[in-house]
């Protein structure tokens, strides 16, 4: 099987689990040759260009999420398709919920055998880490962020590999993370999470982002979260036509923009008290049953 996702030319923590993951669970090789597998993240839509490549292609689909299109239109499902189970609700709720949901595909890792060895039984080394969008990383100097507020910088770029960005999560106390994989991973790994909104309306865009949230966070019963939102544009720039226009772009101009203040935002409402989250063990032994049923049952 070849495996299909999202690939960052700089890389990004949460679609790079999946070269990592999936053969330590599955023997690829051995598996249909010409199948082409589906796990971690929002690549189910009709523009995907992997997707139009290998349409006649069998896609299997195991914890993958949708990723809402620009015209609303629904993701179109064919006998190519062979859908273990979805990220969320929401995913499911597009395919008129036809299929079953359990979480996010990133939850497998905890069926690894060496999970709990390996990063569970981590000692804690920090009491308070921060992992941006991997998008936000180019507008401000992070570490020294980090710093200003008492808090160890992770990449989400994870340039020292995955493993070393799943040791960093393992070893906090508590993540403040604009990124949903460092949300995801930190609830995996029982590390109490707070997520943060700068970039990723711009960047992303927010109807997508926002989807993506809800639909996991609908997956493990956490859905009134603490929020902490940061102005990346100033209200009469951020309602302006021309705005708008870039958002549909997804591009961001740093010219439009006072870094400095962003900045001192930053600063200012993450070094306050904030509430954390976390899905509660029972939900987590739910979705454990369900994975290692559908790993079995796929092997």
């Amino acid at each position: 099987m070849e495996l299909l996702y999202f690939k960052s030319k700089k890389g990004n923590f949460g679609d790079d689990l999946n070269p990592w993951l999936w053969p330590q669970l599955f023997d690829m090789k051995a598996k249909e040759k010409e199948a082409k597998f589906l796990g971690i993240g929002s690549i189910l839509h009709n523009g995907n260009p992997d997707l139009i490549k290998y349409a006649q292609y069998k896609k299997i689909v195991f914890g993958t999420g949708i990723r809402p299109n620009k015209d609303y239109s629904k993701f179109a499902i064919d006998a190519t398709y062979d859908i273990r189970y979805l990220r969320g609700p929401q995913s499911s709720k597009m395919l008129n919920d036809k299929y079953k949901y359990i979480a996010d595909a990133a939850y497998c890792i905890r069926i690894l055998q060496d999970f709990d060895s390996k990063f569970c039984n981590t000692p804690k080394k920090y009491q308070l880490s921060l992992m941006p969008y991997f998008h936000s990383i180019e507008f401000f100097d992070w570490e020294k962020l980090c710093k200003s507020i008492g808090a160890h910088y992770i990449s989400p770029l994870s340039e020292n590999g995955v493993e070393a960005t799943l040791r960093e999560i393992a070893q906090s106390q508590f993540l403040i993370t604009e990124a949903m994989h460092g949300a995801i991973l930190a609830d995996i790994l029982r590390v109490p999470w707070h997520r943060f909104v700068l970039s990723t309306p711009y960047t992303e865009g927010a109807r997508i982002s926002e989807f993506k949230w809800t639909d996991w966070q609908e997956s493990i019963y956490e859905t009134n979260n603490e929020i902490s939102y940061i102005e990346f544009y100033n209200n009469k720039i951020s309602t302006s036509n021309l705005v708008n226009s870039l958002l549909k772009k997804k591009k961001v101009f740093i010219q439009m923009t006072n870094l400095q203040k962003v900045e001192d935002s930053i600063l200012d409402k993450l070094s306050k008290k904030i509430n954390y989250s976390l899905s509660s063990d029972d939900t987590l032994k739910r979705i454990d049953s369900m994975l290692e049923e559908e790993i079995n049952k796929f092997h």
